[in-house]
């Protein structure tokens, strides 16, 4: 097929289609030949015809297609809402960011926009502008001014980047809706519990032990304190101590008692006095006085003027002990002034203290300490444990 023929087929195919009477094929030949023009299709669709061309030698013509005419951009009317202002709008923009652009209208960082920026536009669309909204926080003692989206209180407090603790205190409350110049008031609450530690003393428990002579001791378990705790829950807010309440107290460790025993074995011995040996089974220091009847408190006309508690008369060889520390009615040794028998109590005389009666006549003077030797026989009563501080 020759390129004048297919040129004519291209014409009637246009001619048929859809692209209007404002499209037009040019052809052009190189060299003396003369331009084609093609006859504008009708609107009826029919069939053009063709010029032949002579048969030339001359190249083949170049082939070129005009652009077709654009068409027009869709046009929206749109009502934006911006805080207390409104306006309708014609226009041409593609989406809600391109609107606001071609307005003039500048968004902050805390203002809000429904529909968002990248919505695209349609008929009758309104676009909602809620502008930030200033706020005064006041926390940690110190205020400050800030911008915040419109909304609760909760949310302005997560904008501005004041994080919350589960005491703290808020007002208003977190979800009260807030206006412009609001103040925020945060307090911020801290509690902590202090425990303290108070010993609880064991107690000492005393065991008879065979194994241990007699007025000897030995520890044969130790004691251990125990332990009474006690809570109090201290509340800050702010930092600043604001009450302190005593939550109670209990035993957080049992004490442990220590168990002492006292010896309980008792071995005889012998020592020489003025009237020839004595055996003794116990040998006890104690504080050591002399006494008479006359100095014993009592007036010479009293009827129990020198009788001592035993019914003897007092005098040499009577002494005055405590009962249970010395047996009553038992013997003792005492070096330099010699064996006495234990016949009175005195009132005065209490512990280890040894009380040595003279007949007037006779009185020494005693003021010290002195080892004093119980004789035998060995009571069947015996006290064995004597107490450990000297009078």
């Amino acid at each position: 097929m020759s390129r004048t023929t297919l040129l004519a087929v291209i014409l009637i195919i246009l001619g048929a289609g859809s692209l209007g009477a404002a499209t037009y094929l040019l052809l052009q030949a190189e060299g003396s030949h003369s331009l084609a023009e093609a006859v504008p299709p009708t609107t009826t669709g029919a069939a053009v015809t063709a010029v032949s061309p002579q048969p030339t030698t001359s190249p083949e013509p170049a082939l070129t297609l005009l652009p077709t005419a654009t068409l027009p951009a869709a046009s929206f009317s749109v009502t934006i809402m911006d805080g207390q202002d409104s306006r309708t709008l014609q226009t041409e923009a593609a989406t809600v960011n391109e609107l606001l652009s071609e307005a003039g209208i500048l968004l902050g960082e805390k203002d809000l926009i429904s529909p968002s920026l990248g919505t695209p536009l349609s008929e009758d669309l309104v676009i909602q502008i809620s502008r930030a909204i200033p706020l005064t926080v006041v926390v940690d003692g110190q205020t400050y001014a800030i911008f915040s989206s419109p909304g609760t209180t909760s949310a302005a407090l997560t904008q501005a980047g004041i994080s919350l603790g589960e005491l703290d205190m808020v007002t208003p409350a977190l979800d009260t809706p807030l206006n412009a110049g609001d103040t925020l008031n945060v307090v911020h609450v801290r509690e902590e519990v202090i425990v303290f530690d108070e010993q609880v003393p064991y107690q000492t428990i005393y065991q008879p032990s065979d194994e241990l002579d007699l007025d000897t001791k030995a520890i044969l378990s130790s004691g251990v304190p125990g332990i009474k705790r006690q809570s109090t829950r201290i509340r800050y807010e702010d930092g600043v101590e604001v009450s302190r309440e005593f939550e109670g107290e209990w035993i957080e460790q049992e004490p442990v008692n220590e168990v002492i025993g006292y010896g309980t074995r008792i071995t005889t011995n012998v020592i020489d006095t003025p009237e020839g040996p004595r055996e003794y089974w116990r040998v006890v220091h104690m504080r050591v006085t002399a006494y008479t009847a006359a100095s014993s408190g009592k007036s010479p006309d009293h009827p129990s003027y020198g009788i001592t508690a035993s019914g003897r008369p007092a005098g040499t060889g009577i002494v005055a002990v405590d009962p249970n520390v010395i047996p009553f009615r038992s013997e003792v040794y005492v070096p330099g002034y010699g064996v006495g028998f234990a016949g009175d109590t005195g009132g005065g005389v209490k512990g280890l203290w040894i009380d040595l009666g003279y007949d007037e006549d006779e009185l020494q003077t005693w003021n010290g300490y002195t080892d004093v030797y119980y004789l035998t026989p060995i009571p069947a009563e015996i006290n064995y444990l004597l107490p450990e501080v000297l009078p």
